[in-house]
């Protein structure tokens, strides 16, 4: 008996002899098991790493991560359409003298842009409209060349952070003149080289207004209060200290004014205080009882904690003086901590800052913290460049014996870029022979894309496999990234005239097939199913970017007029890059017309080929059909080569799609794009 297996009902079922078995079980998929060392790659894939915005712009700034990936932005505004908006990640953060500086990524490369205070946002607001009008923003950038040979500078310091891990700035909470209490983080007395400033908080005159806190120590470690020891090892006779006290030499003058700026290590010549350790002991800088007597204070820990406490508040600091009369509200001390005298780091190697534009911000751009390092409340920042990253520019074809450098929204121009960036390719070497890809046909091809508003304009902020990246970006640029004879080349998916524009005109193939030259037994076809070329609508998301607020993505839909209105939607994300909604229309018209027009798919094999014949090329097969009744006729048809592969005994292998002709021999698909009836939805 033969026992006939049919497909029924949903995927996994099936019917045999009479009985229906799932072969599930009628169980769910348990959750697939994470893989190691993806944490990264996860991250890197994540919304959360998206540089260009979101619709939500009311959101905290997003700060970097261990090992995220530095982003390239690549894109230049010409006809008032195109550049990049983004949203860098927060780097370093911290003060100098109470004035906020911060540290963005922008991009791999050197940014040709100027960053523009009027052409940036924090959250919802203009940062030219904030409350701080001093704000200031700038480049840092460092070449690979010059941190080779000085690699122990440090390229941001200019900014007031600094490079390492290991010094950085704080402020404690502010010292309040009236009631309460504070707990102050110390430096490691033990460890830290640090100095510190105190600013004055208040309203109207306080120069002559003091204040009196108690102060409690304790073991960071350990938490025991280790308030007389320190007492002892300080030799105070008590535990009150004061505060916003002025001072003329050793002479006690009065209060300090409001928004004045002390700083305490101008006393000792500027230089930050050093710890007290054995190392600073053989150095002479202290003595061995200095140490001993530190070490005596909590079992040799030396980092500790202060508890301050409000006692008293004097108007009349100085008697022989008036009595203030504003209100002090407190005072706020800005800590140092560096691993050496030297606030700035020149002691490691700083070139992992290589080729990296970073923005330096000066400024109130966030609510200062109330404590701490990073700001209390944050706003994420937008920035607006008319141009990224300078590359070589293929595009433009050699200024006399080189590539000229700049801007560029030319898709080819970042293609090089990337090989180069993985030294592929050197723009100083322009011998045809040396480079990966074929640049014969570099020009022509950025002058197709020119000529029909197709440009880039888009950040890369994923680590992306060149090769791949450019092969799945090609096709809306209406171009193909070919491996032909071991070299990479670009060519059009449509054909293109001498004026690099789509070809309406005539078309002559590369190369003719006919049963002479098709291996007997090889040739088949295969029609795409009706779903594959149903009427549909075609979306394209694109980035409408305009240099007066932070751009949107937004959808342009794309039918033949003849089309039902409910027909159904099918979408293309091109918000990585394209800028243009021309660009949008023009590949939906494509998408559209390729499916209409394109019915079948073949493959046959052919003695070895000695042409030069490529994928995209335009072949022709003339074929005699027999057949019983005796019809014959000879049947003629146009594809595009898609593949070829060669086998080892000679044999050459073709795919290729149907690239039908109308009776003057022009492309239909060509003609339906460019004088087709569409209906465009904005």
């Amino acid at each position: 008996m033969v026992r006939r297996i049919q497909r029924i009902g949903r995927i996994g079922t099936t019917f045999v002899g009479g009985h229906v078995r799932n072969k599930s079980g009628f169980t769910a998929d348990a959750q697939k098991k994470s893989e190691v060392g993806q944490d990264a790659q996860i991250l890197d894939e994540s919304l959360d790493n998206f540089k260009k915005p979101n619709s939500d712009l009311d959101v905290s700034q997003k700060i970097a991560t261990t090992g995220e990936t530095v982003p390239i932005v690549f894109g230049k505004r010409a006809n008032n359409i195109g550049g990049v908006w983004m949203q860098p990640s927060l780097i370093k953060a911290g003060t100098e003298s109470f004035t906020q500086k911060l540290l963005f990524v922008i991009s791999q490369g050197e940014i040709a842009s100027t960053p523009i205070k009027s052409k940036a946002y924090t959250g919802l607001t203009k940062l030219s409209f904030l409350d701080d009008t001093s704000i200031t923003l700038s480049h840092i950038y460092a070449t690979a060349a010059s941190l080779a040979s000085s690699p122990n500078s440090c390229p941001i310091s200019s900014t007031g952070l600094f490079c390492g891990n290991d010094i950085y700035t704080y402020l404690t909470a502010l010292f309040k003149a009236s009631s309460g209490t504070n707990l102050e983080n110390d430096p490691d007395n033990g460890k830290d080289y640090f100095g510190y400033k105190a600013k004055t908080f208040g309203t109207g005159d306080t120069s002559n207004t003091t204040f009196v806190m108690s102060l409690q120590v304790f073991d960071a470690e350990t938490g025991d209060n280790v308030t007389t020891a320190w007492q002892n090892y300080l030799g105070a006779a008590d535990m009150e200290f004061g505060f916003n006290q002025r001072f003329s030499g050793s002479s006690f003058v009065g209060g300090r004014t409001v928004g004045t700026i002390e700083d305490f290590n101008a006393f000792i010549g500027g230089a930050l205080i050093p710890p007290i350790n054995a190392t600073t002991v053989a150095a002479g800088t202290y003595s061995q009882s200095d140490l001993n007597a530190l070490n005596a204070v909590s079992s040799g820990r030396t980092k500790f904690i202060n508890k301050w406490t409000f006692v008293s508040v004097n108007n009349q600091a100085v008697p022989s003086n008036p009595a203030s009369t504003g209100t002090l509200e407190g005072v706020q001390y800005e800590y140092t901590i560096s691993t050496s005298t030297t606030i700035q780091n020149t002691s490691n190697n700083n070139s992992s800052f290589a080729d990296i534009t970073f923005l330096a911000v000066s400024g109130n751009l966030f609510e200062i913290p109330s404590a701490g390092t990073f700001p209390t409340s944050t706003k994420q920042l937008y920035i607006f460049y008319e141009q990224g990253v300078k590359v070589d520019l293929f595009s433009a074809g050699l200024s006399g014996s080189s590539y000229t450098n700049g801007a560029s929204n030319q898709f080819i121009d970042l293609a090089m870029h990337l090989f180069k960036l993985y030294k592929k390719i050197d723009g100083n070497n322009t011998a045809t022979i040396v480079a990966p890809v074929e640049l014969s046909n570099l020009q022509s091809l950025s002058t197709f894309c020119t000529n029909n508003s197709m440009f880039f304009n888009g950040i890369i902020s994923k680590a992306v496999n060149i090769v791949d990246f450019i092969t799945k970006t090609s096709p809306y640029y209406f171009l193909s990234f070919l491996s032909v004879g071991g070299k990479y080349q670009f060519a059009p998916v449509l054909p293109i005239n001498g004026s690099n524009q789509i070809d309406t005109t005539a078309l002559t193939p590369t190369a003719t097939f006919t049963e002479a030259n098709i291996i007997q037994g090889s040739f088949k076809k295969g029609y795409l199913s009706v779903e594959e070329r149903r009427d549909f609508v075609a979306n394209c998301i694109y980035t409408e970017c305009v240099t007066t607020a932070v751009a949107r993505r937004k959808t342009v839909s794309v039918r033949f007029t003849s089309s039902a209105l409910d027909s159904p939607t099918e979408q293309f994300d091109m918000s990585d890059f394209c800028a243009d909604v021309n660009h949008a229309i023009l590949y939906a018209k494509y998408e559209l017309a390729r499916r209409k027009h394109s019915t079948h798919n073949i493959s046959f094999s052919t003695p070895l080929l000695t042409t030069t014949l490529i994928p995209t090329n335009i072949i022709k097969l003339q074929l005699q059909r027999e057949n019983s009744v005796g019809d014959d006729r000879t049947e003629v048809n146009y594809y595009q080569v898609s593949s070829i592969t060669y086998d080892n005994d000679g044999v050459s292998n073709i795919e290729a799609a149907h690239f039908p002709l109308d009776t003057n021999d022009k492309s239909e698909i060509s003609l339906e794009i460019t004088t087709g009836t569409f209906t465009v939805l904005q």
